[in-house]
């Protein structure tokens, strides 16, 4: 008789060994034979749930923004007076996978012209995350909350980049310090308005 398996803790595993892929050898090196060694299986173990070296991508983006996601709605239990910048200071907060997952962005973003799956993907993440921004802005008090939301997703996905050509120089202190101090003086001059 077969083995049950837990999908989702299938797909979590998988997730882990993409990301620890990613970490020992750059997200380029991502495959669905490179991930089911990590796994110590066969590549049958992966594409049984994830088919695409896309697919493999999306998943452990998705299982780390559901953990961030979860980090944030346990670090907010009560309504924080800036919403906007407390979802700022958790973004803007690293642990150990943060920089592999930033490269794993940056894939997605590469690859998107030419993978329809990663462009789909990458389309739906970055809306969802402008609609959250946009609400924190609204409820921070930014007159025009969708303006401010969208500026500080390019300053968020620009700091993606930075941090990639230059770690040293755009560390998560000094990306803090000017991007929540940039979407600050923009709730203030909007309101000065």
């Amino acid at each position: 008789m077969p083995r049950e398996v837990d999908a989702e803790q299938r797909l979590a595993d998988i997730a882990d060994a993409t990301v620890r892929v990613a970490r020992a050898t750059g997200a380029q090196s991502i495959t669905i034979r490179s991930v089911a060694r990590e796994l110590g299986g066969s590549t049958t173990l992966v594409t049984n749930y994830l088919p695409t070296r896309a697919a493999l991508i999306s998943n452990a983006l998705d299982h780390a923004r559901d953990r961030w996601r979860g980090e944030r709605d346990q670090a907010g239990q009560e309504a924080p007076a800036d919403p906007l910048g407390a979802l700022l200071e958790s973004v803007l907060t690293s642990t150990n996978d943060d920089p592999v997952l930033r490269t794993l962005i940056l894939e997605i973003a590469a690859n998107a012209p030419v993978e329809p799956e990663l462009r789909e993907g990458l389309r739906r993440e970055s809306t969802l995350f402008q609609d959250e921004l946009a609400d924190a802005a609204g409820e921070s008090g930014h007159p025009d909350a969708r303006r401010s939301g969208q500026i500080a997703y390019l300053l968020l996905r620009g700091a993606i980049i930075a941090t990639a050509e230059d770690p040293q120089l755009w560390n998560e202190a000094h990306l803090r310090d000017l991007i929540i101090g940039a979407v600050a003086a923009l709730g203030h001059a909007s309101s000065a308005q």
